[in-house]
């Protein structure tokens, strides 16, 4: 067991009744242990990564044809958290796209005889989609640039493409492959090997970034996880995440979370807080948790909180999880749950992505307990699967 997850498991009764007298092996067992240790791991991987890689690979200049992140699921969501990131520090237009959505329409997002960079993310670096997208514009667009961040160092963005001078890779490894269905330290690993692409030549502080970012994480999961179970567990039928800017990114990835995890039984939806007013709110009853991250920004942060004062106007929702760094004082409402990121000293929404996401994944992870279903594998008759099996790719 990690030093944190002794430490969370001696401070927060919910996981000490998973972890004490029970072993690993138990823990595994049962249907939990690979997505908790997978959660709590990740502040170390956090400061490993940004021990480990100080210099972004070739291929990560600014490209005059802009960039395309693309991936499938939780990898399309990370590239979703960084184009506005990367597209500010690069100064060159940055896209995400569904890796799906790139391999049936190309010609929306590469034109012909561009030398764009095409950023693809890939926990196993397997699926189908992933592969037929990157063989199409290898062959397709043979300028463009390419930069593989995965997980397996077995599979084939790691291993299928290294004698080919337009790639580069970020190979994270073992510490962040998670073995569990879900993404958790994966989707965080590779979201932050991603916001190396757009750092400075100064090293050090991508490395001190990543450093402050697992103390905020370790931080959160010791003194906020105990609160969380408690609200995971409450009768809402629905959850509703709220993100601006990057961090709507984080709120895809939070709403995929409690999907994936409670098998459906949860419906879930991912929203801007502006977006929310034009329809979204009509579905928005008495039985919905709110998961609102808040921005630094002042200017957004006003928008978002008049958001939340009219819900609760309104009346709607059973609960609310409000998230961020100094937030506004909510202790007397006890329908509200802050939780607090502190000061985050240098640290802005373009980076609190990670932490908007870990307390997606503790959320969906409490309640798919609640639901009696198994963390590490919920979907129970198989409808969905850790990667996805081959089908089909079909000739332009």
């Amino acid at each position: 067991m990690s030093d944190l997850l002794n430490a969370v498991s001696t401070a927060v009764p919910a996981v000490a009744l998973l972890t004490r007298g029970v072993s690993m092996e138990e823990q595994a067992e049962r249907g939990y242990g690979h997505t908790l240790r997978e959660i709590c791991r990740q502040p170390e991987a956090w400061r490993a990564i940004g021990t480990r890689f100080t210099e972004r690979p070739s291929g990560a200049g600014a490209s005059p044809d802009g960039w395309v992140l693309t991936g499938s699921g939780s990898s399309h969501f990370i590239g979703v958290a960084l184009a506005p990131t990367l597209q500010a520090s690069l100064g060159v237009n940055v896209r995400a796209a569904a890796s799906g959505a790139l391999l049936l329409t190309p010609e929306a997002y590469v034109t012909a005889g561009s030398a764009a960079t095409i950023v693809s993310f890939g926990r196993s670096g397997q699926s189908p989609e992933c592969i037929g997208v990157i063989d199409l514009m290898l062959e397709r667009h043979p300028l463009c640039r390419h930069i593989f961040v995965t997980c397996n160092p077995e599979g084939r963005l790691a291993r299928g493409y290294q004698q080919d001078d337009r790639v580069s890779s970020f190979v994270l490894g073992r510490e962040v492959d998670d073995k569990s269905l879900v993404m958790t330290s994966s989707f965080t690993g590779m979201w932050l090997a991603g916001r190396l692409l757009g750092w400075s030549s100064d090293a050090s502080g991508f490395t001190r970034q990543s450093s402050t970012l697992a103390d905020i994480g370790r931080a959160v999961l010791l003194s906020r996880l105990e609160e969380l179970a408690r609200v995971a567990r409450e009768p809402y039928d629905q959850a509703v995440y709220l993100g601006s800017g990057p961090r709507f990114g984080a709120a895809l990835e939070a709403e995929l979370k409690m999907l994936e995890m409670c098998g459906g039984r949860v419906r879930t939806r991912a929203e801007t807080y502006l977006g929310l007013r034009h329809g979204p709110m009509a579905g928005i009853g008495g039985r919905t948790l709110i998961v609102a991250f808040i921005s630094s920004d002042e200017r957004r942060r006003a928008y978002e909180l008049d958001l939340l004062t009219e819900l609760q106007r309104k009346r709607l929702g059973l609960a609310f999880v409000v998230c961020g760094a100094a937030l506004p004082d909510h202790a007397a409402d006890e329908c509200v749950l802050n939780v607090e990121y502190g000061e985050c000293a240098g640290v802005g929404d373009d980076d609190l992505v990670a932490i908007d996401v870990l307390v997606g994944q503790t959320l969906g992870f409490f309640r798919c307990l609640h639901e009696r279903l198994k963390p590490d594998s919920p979907s129970e008759t198989d409808v969905i699967s850790r990667v996805v099996p081959p089908f089909p790719i079909h000739p332009i």
